[in-house]
């Protein structure tokens, strides 16, 4: 089933993302779309690119994020200054408000989506049965040293079977969907995902995590408490090579991961110079 314009128009009027809906059947990527609205003039901020499909979506390091048409929630949400969560920890925001939007659509996952930094969404009981249903990409664009705009790119597995799921990566969670893993958890008579809704609840939270009212420091607490990384036995890859292994052991304010060898010795890394894989 399509996503229900008229609902999302009725329901996100009065909110400060998804105010207004770029809809798209099928696009290469929603990304792209978003920066060139933000180089139009009167294009306000909060406003949501949405696909049905993606033919050459994008993830990090380039991978390729892809969804049969009505499956997936594909999305770009376009921010513009006064941003209140600074750069650095938008990453953060958005993913909170992702895995929220998740639990308030389904109740029954509450307490079973999780976060593996720098960028995914999970479900499951914890990292060691986890399985990956979305992943979010952020890009931002400066113009003379200040800030022009970001763009968080949000993806996530609503209906796909498992033979529409892209194969798992070595030392990553296996791919999944919301409906693939209810279904695993045997909640087969379940009644239909609704894409609409989880798009509505989406954008409020996404709303609330950008607001003035959310504080760095209670943010950091939200993010880690939804990192299911911390703890976990970790190698940090950059282009297939392994640069560090260690116990993740903390994040910081500005997103790094905190990784301590087992001789003691703790490094700091950014989520735009490597990726996790399980050790």
């Amino acid at each position: 089933m399509l996503l229900d314009l008229r609902r999302l128009t009725h329901a996100l009027s009065d909110c400060t993302i998804g105010h207004t809906i770029d809809y798209h059947e099928t696009v290469p990527s929603t990304m792209p779309i978003a920066h060139d609205l933000a180089r139009q003039p009167g294009t306000r901020s909060g406003t949501v690119v949405v696909a049905e499909a993606q033919t050459a979506g994008r993830g990090r390091q380039s991978r390729r994020w892809e969804a049969p048409p009505a499956q997936a929630l594909l999305v770009s949400v376009l921010l513009q200054p006064p941003i209140y969560v600074p750069v650095e920890q938008l990453p953060m925001a958005v993913g909170v408000a992702a895995a929220a939007a998740i639990e308030s659509s389904l109740p029954g996952l509450t307490g079973h989506v999780g976060l593996k930094w720098p960028n995914d969404l999970l479900v499951g009981a914890g990292m060691a049965d986890a399985a990956k249903v979305g992943g979010i990409l952020m890009e931002a664009r400066f113009d003379g040293g200040h800030l022009a705009h970001v763009v968080a790119g949000i993806g996530i597995n609503v209906h796909q079977r498992l033979p529409d799921l892209p194969a798992p990566q070595p030392g990553a969670p296996p791919p999944a969907s919301l409906h693939h893993f209810l279904e695993q958890q045997g909640h087969g008579n379940a009644p239909p995902l609704d894409r609409t809704a989880l798009l509505i609840a989406l954008c409020r939270s996404l709303a609330l995590h950008l607001s003035p009212a959310i504080n760095g420091n209670e943010l950091l607490t939200r993010w880690r408490q939804r990192l299911w990384t911390l703890g976990e036995h970790v190698c940090l890859y950059e282009r297939d090579n392994v640069v560090w292994a260690g116990r993740a052991a903390d994040v910081n304010a500005d997103g790094q991961l905190v990784v301590v060898n087992d001789a003691g010795e703790a490094r700091r890394f950014l989520a735009g110079d490597v990726s996790v894989r399980s050790a």
